[in-house]
């Protein structure tokens, strides 16, 4: 057994990652949640801009415009499904109580989900324009930023956490 709870975070964390990641490496997985979830982010894609510009369709996984001026395709690794693995598997593996790791699971996935809407129809308009610029903000800028988002939810979920331990412990000894 591991005595220091570094190493224990850290296997745990590990062990859950492998096994998230196994699974979504599945066949299945991808038939019946990867690939209907991109999808359905890009109709929500679709949908938001949709709200201000009309000129926009979503097909299966593209987001494009009806003008055929620009277009991108949503792929595994696009959708932010890994970095949302990731980051469950940091918050469930840290010490606590396991209803904040739900929380903080899924409120970190909601919020991680948001910023790639916003992702995926930021790239959409740059499509428009320089090729070059597209390929610097999908493989550079948004990739660093949704892996910092997923560091600062978990950085914030914890502290978060923290104090709502503190905050149960206090209020067990008020009652004891």
């Amino acid at each position: 057994m591991l005595k220091s709870p570094a190493l224990r975070y850290l296997g745990l964390f590990l062990i859950l990652t492998v096994a998230l990641f196994s699974v979504l490496a599945t066949p299945w997985a991808e038939r019946l949640f990867v690939g209907p979830f991109t999808r359905g982010l890009v109709h929500a894609c679709a949908f938001l801009i949709g709200l201000f510009d009309h000129r926009v369709e979503a097909v299966a996984a593209v987001l494009q415009f009806t003008d055929g001026r620009g277009a991108v395709q949503v792929l595994a690794g696009c959708n932010a499904v890994e970095v949302c693995a990731l980051l469950t598997a940091a918050i469930l593996a840290f010490p606590g109580k396991i209803r904040y790791g739900l929380i903080g699971a899924a409120a970190g996935i909601v919020a991680l989900q948001a910023i790639n809407l916003l992702r995926i129809i930021s790239l959409l308009y740059l499509s428009r324009g320089s090729q070059e610029v597209f390929e610097f903000f999908h493989n550079y800028v948004w990739d660093a930023m949704i892996g910092l988002e997923g560091l600062l939810i978990f950085f914030f979920w914890s502290r978060w956490q923290s104090r709502r331990e503190a905050a149960d412990r206090v209020a067990a000894e008020a009652a004891a």
